[in-house]
């Protein structure tokens, strides 16, 4: 009896990418994706903070410095929580990526022929190259972001440092279908 040992090419890892993600790499990544994702958000709460603003001086008129306090807090946070707040989402989706990765924060992404596994301390998650839904190249990095159903949105770092120059076009080729 001939025993044959047949491995699905699908599940050959074509590359990886394995790095520690820093909190400054995290940041750009918030920085980033929040900017391209949340700019409409942006200018309405822009537009918000500045009746509030206008709301509150008028309550200088009127003689009332309570309200006129009140709204012109209420006008600075909402400004700079939407010009700043990515760096308070970062600060905590670093924190629950240390729980999942461990402290140094170790990403490891393994890629096959038709995609890409995330792999983690408790659990490994593989997105398929057809759901990615964006992808940003930056000088070092690119931001792979994925929708899938039951996934609103997942951003992946790829430290593009840690590739070769041969492993980098393999990359690309590998997500040139969505670029």
């Amino acid at each position: 009896m001939k025993h044959s040992d047949s491995v699905n090419p699908d599940l050959i890892p074509i590359i990886e990418n394995k790095f520690i993600l820093t909190k400054s790499m995290n940041r750009r990544y918030a920085k980033v994706t929040y900017q391209k994702f949340h700019s409409k958000w942006q200018i309405m709460t822009f537009i918000a903070s500045v009746v509030l603003f206008a709301i509150g001086f008028v309550f200088v008129f009127l003689r009332l410095p309570v309200l006129f306090a009140v709204f012109i807090l209420l006008g600075l946070y909402v400004f700079f929580m939407s010009w700043f707040g990515y760096l308070y989402q970062a600060a905590v989706n670093y924190s629950q990526m240390k729980l999942y990765c461990g402290n140094p924060v170790e990403m490891h992404v393994i890629f096959y022929s038709k995609f890409f596994r995330v792999v983690g301390s408790k659990d490994n998650y593989d997105f398929l190259y057809s759901d990615i839904s964006d992808i940003i190249d930056l000088d070092d990095m690119t931001i792979l972001t994925v929708s899938k159903k039951g996934i609103i949105a997942h951003g992946q770092v790829i430290d593009k440092r840690v590739f070769s120059q041969e492993e980098l076009k393999k990359f690309y080729a590998l997500i040139s279908k969505k670029m």
